[in-house]
């Protein structure tokens, strides 16, 4: 059972954001932690037009091999500095524990650099920094939990209300009496990920539509904000 006196820290992973750790009760998004990934993702796409060039040229699999390994090895590393820092970030609370999607993906980075309709973030990076910050907390003796995934991108950590993502990058929250307008959108991730850490606050809301500004909201059946105590 989750501890209600322990500090949720939500870890949204993305492409353009690797890493963004933020607790519930952050009041904004500059108190919030960013690692960009764009680096890592622009590397990633390097290899595989090496990998493709030396496939075109007929090198022998032990070239190929060793061009893979090298330079995957060298995206390790510098995903474990960035989960090192979001660790470093989570320490400076009291009592934190990290909360993750529950991902259930592998990381097959022979499928990201051969199958041409593979899709770079969960072919290997995003299930690779999943596990390589797992790896990395328990050396730093943090906890990491997982917490359901459906629609922790689309949901309002502030309302429950389904918005939406008007540019990828931002989160618009739809519900007009939610005092959320617009705020990034792997921020809100975070806190919708750290919110459902806690009792009764994970995946209870499913709506069948999102909500237009101007019309009523479309709240959780009995008004379950009401009923439910807010996260510590």
């Amino acid at each position: 059972m989750h501890n209600a006196d322990r500090t949720a820290i939500g870890v949204d992973l993305g492409e353009y954001n690797l890493y963004t750790a933020s607790p519930v009760k952050m009041p904004d998004s500059s108190g919030a932690h960013t690692i960009c990934g764009e680096e890592i993702c622009a590397r990633l796409d390097e290899l595989r037009d090496r990998v493709t060039a030396l496939l075109y040229e007929g090198a022998d699999r032990e070239t190929i091999v060793a061009s893979v390994t090298r330079r995957r090895d060298g995206l390790l590393e510098e995903i474990d500095a960035a989960a090192r820092e979001i660790c470093e970030y989570a320490n400076a609370y009291d009592r934190p524990v990290l909360v993750t999607e529950d991902s259930h993906y592998q990381p097959d980075l022979w499928t990201w650099l051969t199958a041409p309709n593979a899709h770079r973030g969960t072919a290997w990076l995003l299930p690779t920094a999943h596990l390589r910050l797992r790896a990395v907390a328990d050396e730093c003796g943090l906890e990491v939990a997982t917490v359901p995934e459906a629609y922790s991108s689309q949901e309002c950590h502030a309302c429950g209300v389904i918005g939406d993502r008007p540019d990828g990058e931002t989160f618009r929250c739809t519900n007009p009496h939610c005092h959320v307008e617009t705020l990034c959108a792997d921020y809100n991730a975070a806190k919708v990920l750290a919110r459902r850490y806690y009792p009764g606050r994970r995946c209870a809301y499913r709506p069948p539509h999102s909500v237009s500004r101007g019309e009523p909201p479309t709240l959780v059946a009995e008004r379950r904000s009401q009923r439910l105590q807010r996260p510590p």
